[in-house]
């Protein structure tokens, strides 16, 4: 029986052996040694899939599918919003927002884009956090702005008035005579938001029942979102202690609006408010527990909050600031659920929160590491996925369980030879249909270029390792199709930007490049003789039959062998597609190549690389090196 691509070498013996490498589709290994890895791992595989047991498949495709370039630079983000979809009708509001060049534009669902409907924004990342009735973007630079169809956009709060009433006595009423004293506010009637009342509020004193009303005169507000004004008022006189509301009114034309005060039995016992303050500058956020969480953008530790059931209203006291070590800042957040993971570059804290009112904060014991930035942290089926200076963790709420254990060379090439900017932008993604993690990297390993990481948990199931492929793509973040859509298929796709142009592609669809030639590349373990010097004869492979190029190439003790072409059927009928005028014959599922290797091919090891470049989906079920060994170790030094 001739021996497997295994640590231990082929028998010797006077005859020609074929040593075969069965199904390599287990996934990366870049820790182990080739000479010890075993025959279903490989060394590269670039843009393969690993979803099909005991084959290597050509890993679909992508197309580009914005009209065209968005903007003049890089995209700075991007998120599909979902707005008032508890169940999704054709009063839902689905749209997909980018971010670029300082402006904020809807891509369409066909990849149209929009005319810029926000701008003026910073140069620095957008994110786009939301629940079920409003979206806002956070830059980190300025005040953040709210929407609630992705086309018209308004500051979120409202900025409280600037300038105290005017108040005058006027006939008629039945107000005693009292010192009274009046306030207003703004308010947006549709999204039942109110602002704050001005610092300062303004009295007067009816001296005569006979003018019994007192005429309120209220600047107008510019806010375009503002459509009502809100009066407060209280008797000094009689003891009062809060303003109470009196009445709401649409806000008038010109630049006053007026409203008369008949009567000292307020018309409700709410009180002015006094916590609706607008949001800070804000970096990025999170909606937990019936409130919005934002890091501040000034104190990186500071971890804003809003009042309960209230995402406008940030009291300037709803604040936790978390007690990170050596200086360390808040870089992601992510709620999971009764529990929001507060990620710094090297810990994890915990916010548990029972209810919306009561909240506990706890560092991690087990926690091995943070996250490079807001991207960098995805929730995939058993916990939470955080790629960070030492690696790609799970985080199962209790402790971390190290991902990349099998890519750790690649990965540490990556954060010792990457400015931190550029790190802060590795970006994480769950593919839920096809149960892949995406994890963009601004260098991949050996070539030094933008690419992915891809982990495979259906193959990482079978193999109780976790199973890695990679991609040459240049990924600055991804966009996923994964809340209640309207339109049948919807669901589940997956777009990204390209990381330096302002291009988005969907992902996993069709088998080209973009209508190019994907190339897939292989570089299986390493076979080796030990201590016998062998002459590697031939190569064989199976493979099932499809169009492009195959080309393969045989490094003997490090020394390429050189490129052979392989004919792999280009037009060959594959089973069950044959035909002949109206009949049908059967096609070859699965065939055979065969290359003789040229003479110098003669050594201790063998390493196979493969490299498929087309446009279908080539499968690879095995190959298998020649050989044919000295029967005798030399017996001296090469």
């Amino acid at each position: 029986m001739p021996s497997q691509a295994k640590p231990r070498p082929v028998t010797v013996r006077r005859v020609a052996q074929q040593v075969p490498v069965i199904g390599p589709s287990a996934g990366m290994d870049l820790r182990t040694s080739p000479t010890l890895m075993a025959n279903e791992r490989a060394r590269t595989l670039t843009n393969w899939s690993l979803e099909e047991p005991g084959a290597l498949v050509v890993r679909p495709g992508f197309v580009l599918f914005s009209s065209g370039t968005l903007g003049a630079s890089r995209i700075q983000g991007g998120q599909r919003v979902y707005l008032n979809t508890a169940l999704p009708t054709a009063n839902s509001t689905i749209f997909t927002m980018i971010g670029v060049a300082g402006q904020l534009k809807v891509l369409s669902d066909s990849g149209g884009v929009s005319a810029a409907v926000l701008s003026n924004l910073s140069t620095n990342e957008y994110f786009f956090p939301a629940d079920r009735d409003l979206v806002a973007v956070m830059d980190g630079s300025t005040n953040p702005w709210k929407s609630t169809n992705g086309s018209s956009w308004t500051r979120m709060g409202i900025v409280s008035p600037q300038a105290v009433s005017t108040l005058s006595s006027k006939a008629g009423g039945a107000l005693s005579t009292s010192e009274f004293e009046v306030n207003f506010t703004y308010k947006s009637r549709g999204l039942v938001t109110e602002s704050n009342a001005s610092s300062a509020a303004s009295t007067i004193s009816l001296t005569s029942t006979a003018n019994g009303s007192i005429e309120v005169q209220a600047a107008n507000s510019t806010d375009p979102q503002v459509d009502a004004i809100i009066v407060y008022a209280r008797n000094k006189t009689s003891g009062e202690s809060v303003r109470r509301k009196v009445s709401s009114f649409a806000q008038q034309g010109g630049a006053h609006s007026t409203y008369t005060i008949t009567s000292s039995v307020w018309t409700t016992n709410d009180e002015e408010p006094t916590d609706h303050d607008t949001p800070p500058v804000l970096s990025f956020g999170v909606v937990w527990k019936n409130r919005w969480w934002a890091r501040s953008a000034t104190r990186t530790n500071r971890l804003y909050f809003t009042q309960l059931f209230q995402p406008q209203s940030w009291p300037a006291l709803f604040f936790i600031d978390i007690p990170f070590e050596r200086g360390d800042s808040i870089t992601a957040l992510l709620p999971l659920g009764d529990a929001l993971l507060i990620f710094g570059a090297t810990k994890i804290f915990v916010i548990i929160g029972q209810t919306s009112l009561d909240f506990e904060v706890r560092p991690t014991i087990g926690s091995e590491d943070g996250a490079f930035g807001p991207r960098a942290v995805a929730a995939i089926e058993n916990g939470v996925v955080h790629a960070s200076a030492s690696g790609v963790y799970i985080f199962d709420g209790n402790q971390d369980r190290l991902l990349t254990f099998d890519l750790d060379p690649g990965w540490q090439d990556l954060v010792q030879n990457t400015a931190s900017d550029a790190l802060a932008r590795v970006a994480v993604a769950y593919h839920q249909k096809r149960k892949e993690l995406h994890v963009s990297v601004p260098r991949r390993f050996p070539s030094g270029t933008d690419g992915e990481w891809i982990l495979d948990l259906n193959r990482t199931r079978t193999t109780n390792t976790p199973a890695w492929t990679c991609t040459d793509r240049a990924i600055g973040g991804f966009i996923q199709w994964d809340g209640p859509e309207t339109v049948a298929g919807n669901r589940g796709r997956l777009f990204s930007w390209h990381s330096t142009q302002s291009l988005v592609y969907e992902e996993a669809t069709g088998m080209s490049a973009n209508s190019s030639n994907l190339q897939a590349d292989y570089e299986g373990p390493g076979l080796t003789l030990g201590a016998f010097v062998g002459r590697w004869t031939d190569i064989r492979g199976e493979y099932e039959p499809h169009a492009g190029n195959l080309t393969i190439e045989a490094v003997v003790d490090g020394i390429s062998q050189g490129t052979q072409s392989v004919n792999i059927g280009a037009g060959l009928a594959v089973y069950g597609t044959g035909t002949y005028g109206t009949a049908r014959y059967a096609g070859a599922g699965r065939r055979q190549f065969t290359k003789m290797l040229p003479l110098s091919a003669n050594g201790r090891s063998y390493v196979q690389k493969i490299t498929y470049s087309g446009q279908e989906r080539f499968k690879l079920f095995s190959y298998q090196p020649g050989i044919q060994p000295e029967t005798r170790s030399r017996d001296f030094s090469d």
